[in-house]
C-alpha cells in the first residue's frame, strides 16, 4: 500500500495535526472510558489510524490486480485484505467519524465522494445509501446505512411492542405444518426481511462463514450501547434465529430449505455460533418481529394444523405411501359396503 505521505497531497502534516487538535476534546468525549494518553499521543494515534483507514479504502477502490502486480503486502494477499476489512468493523477499533471525514476532505485530491470511499465496508456498492446517515463511527455507519434503512421499510407493517411468546423451533414448526423458504434473490431482499404468509416463513438466505459471527457480534455490541428508544435490529434478528434453532437439527433443516448457506463445516457449528451470539442479548422494546411471532404462534397452536402436517409427512411424502393409503381406504370402504349389504340381506330374510 502507498506510503502515508502519498495521502497528504498538497496538504502539510501540520494541517492534519491541527484538524485533529482543534477537535481534541470532542474526540476524547467519543470514548466511553477515560483516555490516559496525553494530548500529543492522542493526536498521533488518531492521525495514524485515520490515515491508514483512508489510504486502505482508497487502494481498495483501485482496479483489481494493480496492487498485486506491485507486490503490495496487503492487497497482494486476499486473506490479509479481508482481515483488515473485518478489523475495521470491530467495535473496539472505532475512531470518531468526524476525524475520518475531516482528514479525507483534506486529502481528497481526486474529488472522490465519501460514499464511494466507504463502500467496501458495506460489501456491495448497491448496499450503500445515496445519502449516508449520520453515524458516530464506521461501524455505526454500516449499521445505520445497510440495516436501519431496511428496518424503516419493515416498520410500515406497524410492529408494536407487547408481551410476546417465543416461537417454537424450526423442527417443531415443521411438525405444525409450517414450511421455510428463502426470499427470492431477484428482489434483492434485506437480510432482516422475515415474513410469515400462507403457512410459510420467508427468510433471506444467511451465509454462515468464518466472518459472519464477527460482524454480527460487533453489530450487537454496538446496539447494546444505543439509547433505549432505538431499535436494535440486529439483536432482534439474531434472537429470531435463536428461537428457530434450539439444536443442530434445526440448523440442518434451515440449511436444507436454503435459508442458511453453511461454510463452517457442520450444522452443529451454525447452531453454536447463533447460540453464543444471543447470550445476554437485549432485544428492542419495539421488537421488529412481534407481529410475525404472533402470526406464527397462532398458526402453530392449532391442533388441526398439526394433524394435517403429520398426515402429509407420514402418508403423502411420496407417491407409494399415498397410493397405499388410498388403496387401504378403498378396501376399507368396500369392506364396509359388503358388511352393510350382508346385514341388510340377513335382516331382510
Amino acid at each position: 500500500m502507498g506510503q502515508p505521505h502519498s495521502l497528504l497531497g498538497g496538504s502539510s502534516v501540520a494541517s492534519y495535526v491541527q484538524a485533529i487538535r482543534s477537535n481534541q476534546q470532542t474526540a476524547k468525549d467519543f470514548y466511553a472510558e477515560k483516555i490516559e494518553l496525553d494530548a500529543g499521543e492522542l493526536v498521533k494515534m488518531l492521525l495514524l489510524d485515520a490515515i491508514f483507514i483512508i489510504q486502505f479504502l482508497r487502494e481498495y477502490n483501485k482496479e483489481p490486480g494493480v496492487q498485486e502486480s506491485k507486490g503490495d503486502p496487503i492487497f497482494g494477499f486476499e486473506h490479509v485484505k479481508s482481515h483488515i476489512l473485518r478489523d475495521l468493523m470491530l467495535f473496539e477499533n472505532q475512531i470518531p467519524m468526524f476525524i475520518v471525514r475531516d482528514l479525507f476532505q483534506l486529502s481528497n485530491r481526486d474529488n472522490l465522494k465519501f460514499r464511494d470511499l466507504v463502500w467496501p465496508l458495506f460489501q456491495h456498492r448497491r448496499d450503500v445509501p445515496e445519502v449516508l446517515p449520520d453515524a458516530p463511527h464506521l461501524l455505526g455507519l454500516v449499521h445505520a446505512g445497510k440495516f436501519c434503512s431496511s428496518v424503516q421499510q419493515l416498520s410500515r407493517r406497524n410492529y408494536k411492542y407487547r408481551e410476546m411468546e417465543n416461537i417454537l423451533s424450526a423442527t417443531e414448526l415443521r411438525e405444525a405444518g409450517i414450511v421455510f423458504k428463502k426470499n427470492p434473490e431477484n428482489k434483492d431482499p434485506s437480510l432482516l426481511d422475515i415474513t410469515f404468509e400462507n403457512k410459510t416463513i420467508y427468510i433471506t438466505k444467511l451465509e454462515m462463514t468464518d466472518e459472519t459471527e464477527s460482524w454480527l457480534r460487533n453489530m450487537i455490541a454496538y446496539e447494546f450501547y444505543l439509547p433505549r428508544n432505538k431499535r436494535k435490529c440486529i439483536s432482534d434478528y439474531a434472537f429470531f434465529l435463536k428461537c428457530l434453532m434450539s439444536s443442530s437439527k434445526d440448523a440442518e433443516l434451515l440449511r436444507r430449505c436454503g435459508v442458511i448457506s453453511n461454510c463452517l463445516g457442520g450444522d452443529a457449528r451454525v447452531y453454536e455460533v447463533i447460540d453464543r451470539l444471543v447470550t445476554n442479548v437485549f432485544i428492542s422494546e419495539d421488537f421488529l418481529y412481534s407481529d410475525a411471532f404472533d402470526s406464527i404462534n397462532n398458526y402453530s397452536k392449532r391442533k388441526r394444523n398439526r394433524w394435517l402436517a403429520v398426515l402429509r409427512r407420514h402418508h403423502f411424502n411420496n407417491p407409494w405411501t399415498a397410493i397405499s393409503l388410498v388403496a387401504a381406504a378403498v378396501l376399507l370402504s368396500v369392506g364396509i359396503v359388503q358388511m352393510v349389504f350382508a346385514l341388510l340381506s340377513f335382516y331382510g330374510d
